[in-house]
């Protein structure tokens, strides 16, 4: 049995690793990737995951005609490589929102190949451009992933928010298939106090983070306890935050890009809360930078919707607030016991290790496996 894996993202490459882990114990497996790099934005073919490597264009902006031609340049490259070998199993990761269109075309040429897709982003509805969304070329980019979606045989999707923005919660074709990770979470030895409050930002400091919200946020807080943010990671927008929460007599402890588990953990058992903030034209269930907080046992401050929101609603394991309540959850925050923290951080943990493990990928993948061959 011969199974490809297709990814055009080196950002995708920890879930690669996942299913090629799960897939080589069935089957042989080939990975294909691109060699231009979207994290670091130039070629780069290091990673000894890939088997393959296609040769793409570069681009160096994330909103621009240069990456859409690269994308169609990667899925074109794919379709012609993959079209010369006869598969069992084609896993595809979307986006490129164009891949769907080329891999309905390996799957018109080979219909005994199971086809899957693995929905990881939704563009354009996922992108911060509320404004333009529901215009050309944006709809047209939409088109191109959704007309030949249901050709493949299993669609998974990272969170179930994207079944309901896609309106596929009733399609049995349809599966969640959450991000997993290979961490465990570390033993915890706590800092935090009663008498004040310390946040901390995980991640990239971009274009769809809410500093908005986290100003008036903090800013609200501030007016009970001392408050102090601790940043992790860097970013176009990392300097405006700084600057405006700095304005509110918020303290800044900046730790620049940290890698390492041992010492995250370090600095989240300083911290009471995660803020997990994305602007609200943001359609996102869940993210990397959730598991990596849950992971460290800390509990959140969230206004992503869908899974997440769902999650902190249902399991104890922090607040979603939305941008019209914010004084209120300031005064919710504010007025918590440190023994209400603790049971957030025993609940996030308990989340983290039932439903975003290693095992539990497994488990969805092994049974999804069974009704797919």
């Amino acid at each position: 049995m011969k199974v490809g894996i297709v990814c055009a993202f080196d950002t995708y490459f920890d879930r690669v690793a996942l299913l090629k882990e799960f897939y080589q114990k069935r089957a042989q497996v080939k990975v294909i990737a691109s060699d231009f790099s979207h994290r670091k934005k130039e070629k780069n073919r290091e990673s000894s995951l890939v088997d393959e490597w296609i040769d793409t264009k570069p681009y160096h902006k994330n909103l621009s005609v240069a990456r859409l031609t690269s994308h169609y340049d990667f899925s074109k490259k794919a379709e012609k490589l993959l079209e010369a070998e006869t598969w069992d199993v084609l896993h595809v990761f979307v986006p490129c929102n164009s891949l769907v269109k080329f891999m309905a075309l390996i799957k018109h040429k080979q219909p005994k190949t199971k086809l899957i897709f693995d929905l990881i982003d939704l563009w354009p509805e996922t992108m911060p451009i509320s404004k333009f969304k529901n215009v050309f070329p944006f709809t047209l980019w939409k088109q191109i992933r959704d007309k030949d979606l249901d050709q493949a045989d299993l669609i998974f999707t990272e969170c179930k928010l994207y079944q309901q923005v896609l309106q596929k919660e009733d399609n049995e074709k349809y599966k969640v298939l959450y991000w997993a990770r290979q961490e465990k979470p570390l033993e915890s030895h706590l800092q935090i106090k009663d008498t004040e409050l310390s946040f901390c930002y995980l991640g990239s400091m971009n274009h769809i983070i809410d500093i908005d919200f986290i100003e008036k946020f903090l800013s609200a807080c501030q007016q009970y306890r001392p408050v102090t943010l601790h940043l992790i990671g860097d970013g176009e927008s990392k300097e405006q935050l700084i600057q405006n929460v700095k304005r509110k007599g918020v303290q800044v402890i900046d730790h620049q890009k940290v890698y390492d588990q041992k010492k995250k953990q370090e600095i989240f058992d300083q911290c009471n809360y995660a803020l997990n903030v994305m602007k609200e034209s943001v359609v996102v269930g869940l993210t990397m930078k959730s598991l990596d907080y849950m992971c460290g046992q800390i509990p959140l401050i969230n206004t992503i919707g869908g899974d997440t929101r769902e999650f902190c609603e249902t399991c104890n394991i922090g607040f979603h607030v939305a941008f019209d309540q914010i004084e209120l959850y300031a005064q919710k925050v504010c007025t918590q016991t440190l023994q209400e923290q603790y049971e957030q951080r025993k609940q996030i943990k308990h989340l983290y290790e039932t439903v975003f493990t290693k095992d539990s990928f497994f488990k969805t993948m092994q049974d999804a496996w069974e009704k797919l061959i």
